[in-house]
């Protein structure tokens, strides 16, 4: 009997421990996603994930209380965002942002291509031309090694 219930006991508690370590692994991932989506407003220019600030390191634990407390990722993104400010929150650059760059580089790349192929069209006429006619006889020393050669 003793036996039957310490395995009961340790079905239980190995059951209990996997369901605690699923829980705080989705406790992390919640807190990882919201502290990468939220700049920080103690390091400029970085999210609260990249953050070293001590004061980042607080806002990262409140928001891992809350993800045990039970919220949703965007509940915690807006309580987050709605204590520190808006401006913190991390939007993607529309995409025509990117139009003019695009555009520049293809012209770059087009006028690059122009001037190589200028160039080669150019250097073209520098290059001595290529015939099946035998070269001139007039070195002696090439014209016996032909000879040799021949023979």
């Amino acid at each position: 009997m003793k036996v039957i219930v310490f395995a009961l006991f340790m079905a239980v508690s190995l059951h209990v421990s996997q369901a605690f370590a699923q829980d705080e692994g989705h406790i992390s991932r919640v807190t990882q996603e919201v502290s990468m989506e939220i700049y920080s407003p103690f390091c400029p220019g970085k999210t609260i994930a990249m953050c070293p600030s001590p004061n980042a390191a607080e806002v990262r634990m409140d928001i891992q209380n809350m993800a045990r407390a039970g919220m949703t990722v965007d509940q915690i993104k807006e309580k987050v965002v709605t204590e520190y400010g808006e401006e913190f929150r991390l939007v993607d650059p529309p995409l025509l942002d990117n139009v003019g760059l695009m555009g520049l580089l293809f012209c770059g790349m087009l006028g690059a291509g122009g001037v190589v192929w200028m160039w080669s069209r150019r250097r073209k006429g520098d290059l001595p031309e290529v015939t099946d006619a035998p070269p001139k006889a007039d070195d002696e020393y090439v014209s016996e090694l032909r000879d040799e050669y021949r023979s």
